[in-house]
Formats: C-alpha cells, sequence, structure tokens
C-alpha cells in the first residue's frame, strides 16, 4: 500500500487551515454544499458560522419558528467541529471557575445535567447519521488518583452512571492489563462531529431555516434599529445578529473579538481500518477512551473500525503526520503488545485551532458575549465542543425566543482582550506536552 503523505502546505497545518478534506471524518462520498447567498434578504436573526454551536442555535431557533439565516464562510463544519476527537464528553473536569458567576454557576450545571445526552438525542429525534454511540467513556491511569475519585462521586451525586474501577475491570473493557485503576463513565461516548454538525444543519433547514455556505462575512453595519451584514455577492437585515465562529482570527467584522481567546493548534489522525483481530485486541468494549493525568491519545474506534485520535504537535512541526503516528503506535504497541503483529498504518491526518477562553486547561468555559446592541458572540467553546456547541445552541435559542437572555445558561458579558495570548500555546505545547510524553514513555503518572 502507498505510505500515507501530507500533501498541504506546511504552514497551513501550522495554523490549523488545512483543507478539511484532511479531515478524516469526512464521509467517503462527499455531502451535499450550500448554494452562495447572491441576492439581500431580511430576516429575524442572522447566525454567522454553521459549526457546532451555530448549527444547533440554527436548529433550535428554526424549530420554534423564528426566521433564521446562517451564512458559513465555507462549508458546516469546516472548522473545529470537523476536526476535533470524537469524544462525547457529559462531565467536566473542573467545576471552580463557576463560583466566580453571579449563581455559582447553578444555571449552567443543572443545564448541563439535564441535556448531557443532547448528542444522541437530536441524532435520533432528526435522524441525523453521526455515527453517535452512547458506548460509555474510560479515564484509565497506572495507579490510583484520589482526584479522579473525587470527579466521580461529584457526578455520582448529580445522577450519573459512573464508577472507580480498577485492574480486572479495566481488562475487560479496554483488553489491556496495563492499567490499575480508572473511571468508567457509562454516559457519553462517541460521535462523528463532522457528520453530527451537518447533520443538524440539514434539520435546520427542514425546519425553515435559510442556510449559505462559501459566504464570508465581510462587515456588519448598523442600519437604524436592524443591522446589514454583508457577504461578497448579497446581505442580510436583521434585528439581531449572533456569531458563534471558532476564534475569530481573521474576520473583519468585530475584529477584537480575536483577541478574547488563547488558540491552540491540535493534530488529528485516523488510521485504517482495522482487521477483525485486531478489532478483538483493541478496547473490545468500544468505550471512547483516555489517559489520566495527561490526557495523552483519546482514542475512539468508529462505524468504519478506524482508531481515531489527537495530540498536540511540536512547535513548527504540525506537518509531520508520521512522528505523531508513531508516538501514538509506540503507545499502542506497549498498551497491547500483541498488535506488534499487525500492520496498524496512517489513513488521514490534520490539523485544526481550539480558541480557549482561559489559559488553564479545563477552566475555559465558552463564553456569550454582548458585542453590541442587537450583536451577541457565542464563542470560545474550547475542548468541550461536541456536548457544550449543541447545548450552548439549545440554550440560547430558548432565551432569543423568550427574549429573556438573563435565562441562558451562560452569563452575558463584555468581550475583553486577554493578555499574552500565546501564553497557553506556550505552556501546552512548548512544555506540558513535551513533559506528558516523556511521563507515559516511563508510565510514572
Amino acid at each position: 500500500m502507498m505510505p500515507f503523505i501530507p500533501s498541504a502546505r506546511h504552514a497551513d497545518y501550522e495554523t490549523g487551515a488545512v483543507p478539511i478534506e484532511h479531515s478524516g471524518w469526512r464521509p467517503e462520498q462527499r455531502l451535499p454544499t450550500y448554494k452562495v447567498l447572491g441576492e439581500d434578504l431580511d430576516t429575524d436573526i442572522v447566525v454567522i458560522g454553521a459549526g457546532l454551536a451555530g448549527a444547533s442555535l440554527s436548529l433550535h431557533l428554526a424549530e420554534r419558528g423564528v426566521n433564521v439565516v446562517t451564512l458559513e464562510a465555507r462549508q458546516p463544519g469546516n472548522g473545529a467541529s470537523g476536526r476535533n476527537a470524537g469524544h462525547v464528553q457529559t462531565f467536566l473536569d473542573n467545576l471552580e471557575p463557576l463560583r466566580a458567576w453571579g449563581d455559582h454557576g447553578k444555571r449552567f450545571t443543572e443545564f448541563f445535567v439535564e441535556h448531557r445526552n443532547i448528542v444522541f438525542d437530536l441524532c435520533a429525534r432528526h435522524g441525523i447519521d453521526g455515527d453517535a454511540v452512547k458506548s460509555g467513556m474510560v479515564e484509565a491511569a497506572f495507579r490510583p488518583h484520589e482526584a479522579l475519585a473525587r470527579k466521580a462521586a461529584l457526578w455520582k451525586a448529580y445522577g450519573y452512571d459512573v464508577e472507580v474501577i480498577t485492574e480486572a475491570p479495566l481488562r475487560e473493557l479496554l483488553g489491556t492489563g496495563k492499567y490499575r485503576y480508572g473511571v468508567h463513565w457509562r454516559e457519553g461516548g462517541r460521535v462523528n462531529p463532522y457528520l453530527f454538525t451537518n447533520g443538524m444543519i440539514a434539520a435546520a433547514v427542514r425546519h425553515g431555516a435559510r442556510v449559505f455556505g462559501d459566504s464570508p462575512v465581510m462587515s456588519c453595519r448598523r442600519e437604524g434599529q436592524r443591522w446589514r451584514v454583508s457577504t461578497p455577492r448579497g446581505s442580510v437585515r436583521a434585528q439581531r445578529i449572533v456569531i458563534c465562529t471558532n476564534g475569530h482570527a481573521g474576520n473583519l467584522f468585530f475584529p477584537e473579538l480575536a483577541r478574547t481567546q488563547y488558540p491552540l493548534v491540535a493534530c488529528g489522525m485516523a488510521s485504517k481500518p482495522l482487521s477483525p483481530a485486531l478489532l478483538e485486541i483493541i478496547n473490545p468494549a468500544r468505550v471512547a477512551m483516555t489517559q489520566y493525568p495527561t490526557g495523552l491519545y483519546p482514542m475512539v474506534i468508529d462505524g468504519r473500525n478506524r482508531l481515531v485520535t489527537a495530540t498536540i504537535p511540536h512547535p513548527r512541526r504540525a506537518h509531520e503526520a508520521k512522528t505523531y503516528f508513531a508516538y501514538f503506535l509506540r503507545y499502542l504497541h506497549r498498551t497491547y503488545p500483541r498488535t506488534r503483529d499487525f500492520n496498524i498504518e496512517l489513513g488521514a491526518y490534520w490539523t485544526g485551532i481550539t480558541a480557549n477562553s482561559s489559559s488553564v486547561y479545563h477552566e475555559d468555559y465558552p463564553k456569550l458575549y454582548q458585542v453590541d446592541d442587537g450583536v451577541l458572540a457565542l464563542m470560545n467553546l474550547g475542548t468541550w465542543g461536541n456536548v457544550m456547541g449543541p447545548q450552548l445552541g439549545l440554550s440560547l435559542a430558548q432565551a432569543l425566543a423568550t427574549e429573556r437572555l438573563d435565562d441562558c445558561m451562560l452569563p452575558l458579558q463584555k468581550p475583553e482582550p486577554v493578555r499574552f495570548q500565546r501564553l497557553f500555546e506556550l505552556k501546552t505545547r512548548h512544555l506540558m506536552i513535551p513533559l506528558a510524553r516523556v511521563i507515559d514513555r516511563m508510565q510514572l503518572a
């Protein structure tokens, strides 16, 4: 077989701008595309961005009879929503940042818990073929961690089906005896985020939303009590604008939003389909899996029988697909020694940019910004987009439809530029991940 050779420019890998065609989540057959906006329209709300949050918002607004137009610079799922690791994580790692909120995060937490199955619910309700499987998750560790036990107890108190497990049940679930401690979340699982996002957009259209692709927004300007959102070939007049852009980097409208987050490049990999013999060895329970505490090599086996994983690339070396796949294979062979007898090949490699609201891991809660009168921005989903994006779309749609923004699960804030915008990348990419690789290789965690 031909070896995998990255075909995009090196700079595009570094900026997360490789074409979405490189993402392993794209199906073998191309999805329908949405036409370019080529006229002047009127609507109640214009949604800018058709990722996980924008797609959900468009769908839930349309379901409530709100006249909505959605504009996407390329095609739905082109950004982080079509490039992430595919985990459906129905819990959060750190609730401490919520203490600073007016209600100490009570509304947020209650909504999050109530709608933790939103990915599976939306797929079932709208007939979305998103390869969404409620397989559960396992956080696996080489030794006991009190923090894991506390986290399991916290979410168990919220009604979650979760338990701390040790070596024997871990071996049964994962197919390896390398781990001696972990948490089994029977909540959550996996999803193809690209198909899921596109499925929500298709459902929004069926409910009356008007969606346009390859229609980048050039400007937003006020016209009396309304706004005009202009693209290269058309425009939309609306009472409200909701911006759902990942990171907002490079956009000409409200460019100050690009300074509200900490960007980080990540890379994703999908193997070629595994043989039946390998599928019996690796993760026989098909849970979504991650290592604790390093978080290296989050892994799912998707509906095409491929291993899908992600990591953070070396500085200025994001194009080196073979390097990161070799790291993953080293981990895989160490964890599942029998896999050394098989040829596991790289099938797809891609990069993308996460937009984090905090320079501290797991404190990067999304933000709802009041940008101007009638202009909101729902941004900075960070690492929890597959669940949080659809939840936020639902919550904000409810608040907009009832004109009660205070009911949204996120507090409304004014956008503020962050200091030292590259700090998160410096800490993570230059220090934490290299150290985590050493710790993982020596099994010191």
